[in-house]
């Protein structure tokens, strides 16, 4: 069974930042992936005690946390029995940190700050595939639910919740159909505008978005990453050390 619409992925548990269900796709096999086992979202910081009970209903197994060890120092996820299965896998792309050094005080235009999004996803598709190998793994160790995310739960989520539906099968289509479905995620701009005014920083309109929204561009840069440096999903699953036998478990387990 399908979501009825894109807004019945996006999961309300209370204090979470863009938290969705990103299975419920049809595939290439004719089956449609599961819902209610693969999760996104951003950082968990801010979670409620009503949220954590929320959490706990979606039985998840295990977290994989992409943040730089710098945000996790700063923005760290609550330390409760419910988040004791996460795995930390920092993942932190060098051009994010010349963005976010600039781009509150209006350093760059809009297609360089376009630029810079796509030169990240590229980044973080091409010379990360250490670290996206151990969120698969993660993913195949685990029975229960898994959960990915990062601050914003957008681009190193984005991509790594991407290479996950391609593997199983989902169409680029639909793919980038999820992955634009952050836009619609509200909390994600006003929290964010809220957290840097307590930190005395005020952000222009054209600078909150480059940070809490994607476009259509910074994935196909960090596909066409994939595509021209490993030859496509088949080549970036094996550069990820995932064996065939283990993605036909995925495929058993995940695909229905």
């Amino acid at each position: 069974m399908t979501f009825q619409n894109p807004s019945d992925r996006f999961i309300g548990l209370e204090g979470s930042l863009n938290f969705r269900d990103f299975g419920g796709y049809p595939t290439a096999s004719g089956g449609h992936v599961i819902k209610g086992r693969l999760f996104r979202c951003g950082m968990l910081t801010d979670v409620t005690a009503g949220g954590v009970k929320e959490f706990q209903a979606l039985n998840i197994g295990v977290i994989c946390d992409l943040r730089g060890t710098d945000e996790v120092a700063l923005y760290p996820t609550p330390n409760l029995p419910s988040f004791d299965c996460q795995k930390h896998i920092p993942i932190a792309p060098g051009t994010s940190s010349d963005l976010r050094g600039s781009v509150s005080m209006g350093q760059h235009s809009a297609a360089e700050r376009s630029a810079f999004m796509q030169e990240i996803t590229r980044e973080i598709a091409c010379e990360h595939v250490a670290a996206y190998a151990q969120m698969f793994r993660a993913l195949i160790t685990t029975e229960q639910g898994f959960l990915v995310h990062c601050m914003a739960g957008k681009d190193r989520t984005g991509f790594g919740v991407a290479v996950i539906q391609l593997m199983l099968g989902v169409s680029e289509t639909l793919v980038m159909a999820d992955y634009l479905l952050t836009n619609e995620a509200s909390e994600l701009m006003t929290r964010t505008r809220d957290r840097m005014r307590e930190q005395g920083i005020e952000i222009d309109a054209a600078s909150l978005e480059v940070i809490t929204q994607v476009k259509r561009e910074y994935l196909e840069a960090a596909l066409t990453g994939l595509k021209s440096e490993f030859g496509g999903i088949e080549g970036y699953l094996e550069a990820a050390a995932v064996l065939p036998a283990e993605r036909t478990e995925l495929l058993h387990r995940l695909v229905v």
